[in-house]
């Protein structure tokens, strides 16, 4: 079974835009861009060439934690869908928090290629 990946901004999830579901099979890459900003890359869901990405504002230093918490969140085996970083909810993948990658500052924002 497939896992899927949940990734919202703080809009509310209810327009275009700010959430995506992700398959894990259609995970491209991840980037640091700052000390505090990782981009997650998906293949993107309209099927445009450009990917679909996610950039994530984190705790300072902390993009091996987060490659670490998402290669988690991808090889799970249950086939069910992982709440990654819901900032609608204040939700995050225990590894996320345990490995402290999160803070009041962090955000998330989709962009759709």
């Amino acid at each position: 079974m497939e896992t899927y990946l949940y990734f919202a901004e703080n809009e509310g999830a209810n327009a275009a835009g700010e959430c995506a579901v992700y398959p894990a099979s259609t995970f491209t890459g991840i980037d640091p861009i700052s000390a505090t900003t990782t981009r997650i890359s998906f293949k993107a869901l309209a099927g445009t060439a450009a990917d679909d990405d996610i950039l994530f504002t984190h705790v300072t230093g902390k993009h091996k934690e987060i490659c670490e918490a998402l290669a988690d969140a991808l090889s799970d085996d249950n086939g069910e869908l992982v709440i990654f970083a819901d900032e609608d909810n204040a939700i995050y993948s225990k590894k996320l928090r345990d490995l402290g990658c999160i803070d009041a500052s962090s955000t998330i924002v989709t962009t759709h290629g």
